[in-house]
């Protein structure tokens, strides 16, 4: 008798087995992608990139960049693409455009990793043919 239950009951024990561990597998991945994805760093870096990109297409092509083309001064632009335009820190993307990003500031604070956003910055490289998109960003982030 006892053979007849190892024959009926061994098929569904080795199915439960195989089952348990794909699905610890897929916990363990789940996990580990989560936590990559919502790691502070990584949310520091998402934030910085989007205000960033809103910063230069938005507000600083328009303010600056654009001028520089209307009044033909390309050769200012071209230097300005190997040295960069001036820092702008992690505070003035905040704050720019009356405080448009002010409810982004606690993405930059977390327990046991904070930015400072007076040397938290970004360096824009206008590019050739110097138009909204065509720009380089550099990061240097200082967070603890």
């Amino acid at each position: 008798m006892r053979s007849v239950k190892h024959k009926l009951f061994a098929p569904i024990a080795r199915k439960i087995s195989i089952g348990v561990v794909i699905v610890s597998t897929l916990a363990v991945v789940g996990n580990l992608a989560a936590s990559a994805y919502f790691a502070p760093e990584k949310i520091v870096e998402r934030e910085m990139t989007k205000m960033a990109k809103d910063y230069y297409e938005n507000y600083f092509y328009e303010n600056y960049t654009k001028n520089y083309l209307s009044s033909g001064n390309t050769e200012k632009l071209e230097r300005l693409e190997k040295n960069g335009f001036p820092y702008v820190y992690l505070r003035q993307l905040l704050h720019y455009d009356d405080n448009k990003y002010a409810d982004s500031a606690p993405n930059f604070r977390y327990e046991g990793y904070t930015c400072d956003t007076n040397k938290t910055r970004v360096t824009f490289y206008p590019v050739a043919p110097y138009g909204r998109t065509d720009y380089r960003t550099e990061y240097h982030y200082s967070c603890e």
